[in-house]
């Protein structure tokens, strides 16, 4: 992790002078952004392997729990990509905001941001609570697997509203440039969501041995104090953004404008999370023994130590991208979106390439039976070969939601997702009955595919004209 008073400087330049545009200058910004970020993705992996590590190895019935963690952590995405369609909107205006130095407008955007997120938290609780069983008995999934997972989801309801103020404040100061302050918060939920659910599973130091209600019972507390933690930190203000308590009642204004740029994301997001449930369901559906379904949920945590590595580069790109386009540099955003792919899709890359080779020991470690570890082996041998796709549609992708070039990010990422990846999944183990490889090599082809369209959009140069 980088030092505090480094990180620090690189935000007061923001303030000041425009920083220089030299690729130097903009590989030490890029590593000063993105490093704090892929330190707390790294930490928030660590908490998804931990969960599936301790469903893996239960006392009883680890196969349908692996299989129950892994199909919430959909809802839990389904979650982030609702709060998306504000965070998404927040950074851009913020970083554009930040760059053109109008620190009002920042601070505006920053309370409508933090007040909807606290507002559709409470209606997310609510709903959960309510739909909660139906969700379950949608999900396919076969015996304890359900109950598992019915468990949890109750167990989230009391921490979705902290658990979207902590996105979107983490969204809004990553718009003004810093990246430090929400990493360290994050860090520390995930340590605290690792020990808590360990602690709270095996019974350590007194407390109660709640078996697999400890793995949700860790998240809900790790989340609390995440929420409660970066608004506090918003009230008292950082890098030149504070949360004023006039800012937080409607004003319609800024609110458009913060979804004008986050609801296509958000549209976005939602149709990709059905397509990828629908997936899911079909997994759980050719498999009641929970075989599939356990090693598909090993694979793609494995898979995570690439592409977290990836999503944290394409955090710095939208932030580096907006503040550019902000300081009317049109130039400086193109370097620094290619400087991005350069750094992270090399990171990726190379971790594909220790996928290949040794991807056998990671899946044996986590899985519970010889079984779930040798097909999670296969999955993860074929995704290393396109992790450099996996990149550009990440990081490229990245850097037009920075410009709020989301319509065109939204249409692309649909045609892909539904038009390959859904139609070839359905193709592969709906009508052609095969099983977990094949889908998964239908998978990797969508990422190629999404990459390239990504690629080529970026390429285009359309982004620079957006207006927010």
């Amino acid at each position: 992790m980088s030092h505090p008073a480094v990180a620090s400087s690189a935000v007061v330049e923001y303030h000041g002078r425009a920083p220089p545009s030299s690729t130097r200058a903009l590989l030490r910004e890029l590593v000063w952004l993105s490093v704090p970020v892929m330190v707390e993705h790294v930490l928030h992996m660590g908490v998804g392997l931990a969960d599936t590590y301790l469903a893996n190895h239960l006392d009883s019935e680890p196969a349908a729990a692996t299989a129950a963690v892994g199909t919430v952590s959909y809802f839990l995405w389904f979650i982030g990509l609702l709060v998306g369609a504000i965070a998404t909107g927040s950074t851009a205006l913020i970083a554009r905001a930040t760059g053109a130095r109008h620190r009002g407008l920042a601070n505006s955007v920053c309370g409508q941001s933090i007040a909807s997120a606290a507002v559709l938290g409470a209606a997310m609780a609510l709903l959960l609570y309510v739909l909660a069983g139906p969700f379950v008995t949608a999900t396919r999934l076969a015996g304890a697997a359900g109950d598992f997972a019915l468990s949890y989801l109750m167990l989230l309801t009391f921490s979705l509203p902290f658990t979207m103020v902590m996105f979107v404040a983490g969204a809004c100061l990553r718009g003004a440039g810093d990246t430090l302050t929400p990493a360290i918060v994050m860090v520390v939920v995930d340590l605290v969501n690792i020990v808590a659910s360990f602690a709270l599973t095996y019974g350590w130091w007194g407390l109660p041995k709640m078996g697999f209600d400890g793995i949700a019972a860790g998240t809900v507390i790790a989340y609390v104090a995440g929420g409660v933690a970066l608004l506090a930190v918003l009230l008292r203000g950082r890098a030149g953004l504070r949360l004023h308590w006039h800012r937080i009642p409607p004003h319609w204004l800024t609110l458009k404008r913060i979804l004008r740029i986050g609801l296509p994301s958000g549209l976005e997001g939602l149709v990709a999370w059905s397509a990828q449930f629908a997936i899911v369901i079909l997994i759980n559906h050719l498999d009641p023994t929970n075989v599939m379904p356990a090693a598909h949920i090993n694979a793609i945590r494995i898979e995570a130590i690439s592409y977290m590595a990836g999503f944290a580069v394409a955090a710095a790109a939208a932030t580096m991208v907006g503040q550019s386009l902000g300081m009317r540099d049109p130039g400086r955003a193109m370097r620094s979106a290619l400087l991005a792919y350069a750094v992270g899709g090399g990171i990726m890359t190379a971790l594909g390439i220790g996928f290949i080779v040794a991807g056998q020991y990671p899946s044996r470690w986590l899985s519970g039976t010889p079984q779930v570890g040798d097909l999670t082996a296969q999955c993860l041998g074929y995704a290393g070969f396109v992790q450099c796709g996996f990149a550009a549609a990440a990081i490229f992708g990245g850097a037009l939601r920075g410009a709020g070039d989301t319509v065109w990010v939204m249409g692309l990422n649909l045609a892909s997702i539904v038009g390959l990846r859904l139609v070839g999944v359905l193709i592969v183990g709906w009508w052609l009955n095969q099983g977990l490889v094949a889908i998964w090599l239908v998978l990797c082809a969508e990422l190629m595919a999404r990459g390239a369209l990504m690629t080529g959009r970026f390429l285009h140069g359309g982004w620079k004209q957006v207006q927010v």
